[in-house]
């Protein structure tokens, strides 16, 4: 879970806040007189939004929410575990997914209300800042659009993305959409603004065919992947940031968040400009459908 701020501190001056803490969980967003408990040291988020709206003024509040309490890192590596015994795990996972997703609609409903009541206390009205719900970006690419055969072993030994094309399949055009259509839900029932970020970093995933990995050339994000690959070795930092957008990927993001606080409050999907080239700076929001 993560909640980004734009905040305005002087006249004439913007800055960003990043309140994010790896791994957390809705509960970790909760303030503490909500029931929120800390995680990794750091205080629950909202209480953190707080002291940052008592000294500054807030003007937009990003959150991204959700995947943490679905278990999606837990997914991710049972999928890579199936892939190594060739047993495809999708069948297994969809349906505690849908299980799951009642509840955890629930709890981001809960957070989403937290954050209102917690800006209100601070003294703001609901319309004095923007409050914005993103879904997420599908870190691997249908089974059709993988660099190697599913069973080559490099999938996971270089490539670092062990998953059968039938799980990968599930992954980005069922799993991350029905995490996305969740958020959305939210967002519609409680007037927030929406942004949709399940095709931003499209044709630039993990093992995508047509790119390569970060460092095998020099930086030029129009060839790299966007996201870490999954780490078994620790090659690229820790392995809970595995599958995560790298730096390539948290640029596009920025760049697609950038866009929505310009333009009118609303619901809204982020691609990447057809000229671009795969420039991560170079996206564009539409209304979304």
């Amino acid at each position: 879970m993560h909640i980004r701020g734009q905040v305005h501190p002087l006249p004439g001056i913007d800055q960003r806040v990043n309140l994010a803490c790896s791994g957390a969980e809705t509960v970790n967003v909760l303030s503490t007189a909500a029931g929120g408990q800390s995680h990794l040291g750091e205080a629950p988020q909202t209480d953190r939004l707080a002291a940052v709206a008592r000294t500054a003024r807030v003007r937009l509040i990003a959150l991204s929410i959700g995947g943490n309490d679905l278990g999606f890192g837990a997914i991710i590596g049972d999928c890579a575990y199936d892939w190594y015994f060739r047993r495809l795990c999708w069948k297994k996972q969809a349906p505690v997914v849908e299980q799951k997703l009642p509840g955890v609609r629930a709890k981001v409903t809960a957070v989403v209300d937290d954050i209102r009541a917690t800006m209100r206390a601070a003294g703001y009205a609901d319309g004095d800042y923007r409050l914005v719900l993103q879904s997420y970006p599908s870190p691997i690419p249908g089974g059709e659009s993988f660099r190697l055969n599913q069973n080559d072993s490099d999938r996971m030994f270089k490539d670092g993305c062990p998953f059968n094309d039938r799980d990968a399949d599930w992954a980005a055009y069922t799993l991350v959409p029905r995490i996305g259509a969740m958020v959305e839900a939210v967002a519609g029932a409680r007037g927030t603004d929406y942004l949709d970020l399940r095709d931003a970093l499209a044709g630039h995933e993990v093992c995508a065919l047509g790119t390569e990995q970060v460092g095998q050339t020099g930086p030029d994000a129009r060839r790299h992947e966007w996201f870490r690959f999954l780490d078994h070795v620790n090659t690229q930092g820790t392995l809970e940031e595995s599958m995560h957008p790298n730096a390539h990927g948290q640029r596009a993001m920025a760049a697609c968040l950038g866009l929505v606080g310009a333009a009118a409050p609303g619901r809204y999907a982020c691609t990447q400009e057809w000229f671009g080239d795969g420039d991560p700076s170079r996206m564009r929001i539409r209304p979304a459908v």
